[in-house]
């Protein structure tokens, strides 16, 4: 059965709010055992927090635009619960908390409305106050299906499944302000059994982000069973980022047949904290990365794998790096203004069991930022990247470093393997930009079929470190 919202009362424009009718229209469907909830073709609908339930749809029609309230205070605080009461992610837009088929979708808008929170807008970035709400978020949810949609302006992050099981994101289109920090795409949380597919996502930061935040990983667990594919994606973050907050496992992922496109990084396994990070394949993807203004952290990896200890207190002092087993790059067409770079640390941080399998890397620079350094922040003071030319800049989470660009720069990782692997370079490249493979410190680096020569003439191609070739 269907529900117009109009006929519960909600009011077409951007004046009146609607969210007392629209979730009116939820409950009444939930109530009859399941329904569609239908936001009208071609109008506009204010409206601050609302709670979905299961066996509802909330279909948008084409047209149609449910528009965020600009005031913080129309969006319900969660805080009081006990999975966020250390969080500073606790106001919700779009909510469901432990229900079961749900869904939203259609031709329709979400407006998360992001401008209202905008306190400056610079050259380099977006400023904006807090605390801001983030605009979809399904917590220990099954059977959630996101389809068709379009969602723009988010002013956090714009769609989070935590702790769910068996969702489909599909065909869905986000647009957010570049410059704005915490304007993520899609964060899958402690969930398993996602497929995300046929998705186009600009984002301030992170477009796809598969994470576990501690204050859910003890009831939700592993991020297990994950599908990405047929994507294009933006972001001057990550476009596509592992870890970061890593308090649980990850498991059987795949990101495949996607497109990332002028991004201050491409794809990005932060494997810091107590984690195993097993069975990732990325597989027929092109990558384009480009260097970013300095507010930013990132240089433009296309592929970016850090096992470095976090500075004491950016997740919390007691964080332990994570174990990598069986990461695979296969087919992989990369044009950027930086090199691959693998870093790990003394002790027992070493990033391992790689696969680099047919493999392209063009460098070339196209922004007018500059090159060489190597950026391996979050990191603990007194850390070093082996081979720098001393330090760029300190900062509360760490440091950046002076550093000549390799096209693949291996850094304390063991047992990688480079498979038919391919280096180019464009010409009239800054003297920064130098070898095709550096590696430090890295026992059982495979070469195997590779081709590629330094930057210039005068210099070698593939420099090794206290390292062990074994063909």
């Amino acid at each position: 059965m269907n529900h117009c919202i109009t006929d519960h009362g909600a009011v077409p424009g951007r004046g009146i709010p609607s969210t007392a009718a629209i979730q009116q229209a939820i409950d009444t469907a939930h109530a009859a055992g399941g329904g569609t909830v239908v936001v009208p073709a071609g109008q506009t609908f204010l409206c601050g927090s609302i709670v979905l339930k299961s066996r509802v749809r909330l279909h948008l029609e084409p047209g149609s635009v449910l528009l965020a309230s600009p005031d913080i205070a129309d969006y319900v605080n969660y805080d009081h619960l006990p999975l966020f009461a250390k969080s500073d992610f606790c106001r919700f837009w779009i909510f469901a908390i432990e229900a079961c088929e749900v869904t939203l979708d259609g031709e329709g808008t979400l407006d998360a409305n992001s401008p209202a929170y905008v306190t400056e807008r610079l050259e380099t970035h977006t400023m904006a106050r807090n605390p801001r709400a983030q605009s979809v978020v399904f917590l220990g949810c099954q059977d959630v299906v996101l389809r068709g949609i379009r969602i723009i302006n988010t002013p956090s992050w714009a769609v989070r499944p935590a702790g769910c099981d068996r969702v489909l994101i599909e065909g869905i289109t986000i647009l957010n302000d570049l410059g704005l920090v915490n304007s993520d795409g899609i964060d899958v949380d402690c969930s398993r059994s996602v497929r995300i597919a046929n998705c186009h996502i600009e984002a301030g930061d992170d477009a796809i982000s598969i994470k576990g935040r501690r204050e859910i990983a003890a009831k939700y667990g592993p991020c297990e069973d994950i599908v990405i594919t047929n994507c294009i994606l933006e972001s001057h973050c990550c476009a596509f980022r592992l870890g970061c907050e890593s308090f649980v496992d990850f498991r059987r992922i795949v990101f495949s047949n996607s497109t990332i496109r002028r991004s201050h990084r491409g794809i990005a396994i932060d494997c810091r904290d107590e984690a195993v990070i097993e069975d990732i394949l990325f597989t027929d993807l092109v990558v384009d990365t480009i260097h970013s203004p300095r507010i930013w952290w990132h240089e433009g990896e296309p592929i970016w794998i850090s096992q470095v200890p976090y500075v004491p207190g950016h997740y919390g002092d007691d964080s332990r790096v994570a174990r990598l087993r069986n990461i695979v790059f296969r087919n992989i067409a990369i044009t950027t203004e930086q090199g691959i770079y693998v870093q790990g640390a003394d002790g027992e941080a070493h990033p391992s069991d790689i696969l680099f399998e047919n493999v392209h890397v063009h460098l070339h620079k196209q922004t007018k930022h500059p090159a060489g350094f190597a950026d391996p922040r979050p990191n603990r003071p007194g850390f070093k990247v082996a081979g720098s030319k001393g330090i760029e800049v300190d900062t509360p989470w760490g440091t950046l470093f002076k550093h000549d660009v390799s096209a693949f720069f291996f850094d304390r990782a063991e047992n990688i393997t480079l498979r038919n692997c391919r280096v180019t370079w464009a010409s009239n490249l800054p003297e920064v930009y130098t070898h095709a493979i550096e590696a430090w410190e890295t026992p059982g680096l495979v070469l195997e079929g590779f081709r590629g020569n330094a930057a210039r003439i005068g210099i070698e191609a593939v420099v090794i470190h206290e390292s062990a070739v074994v063909r």
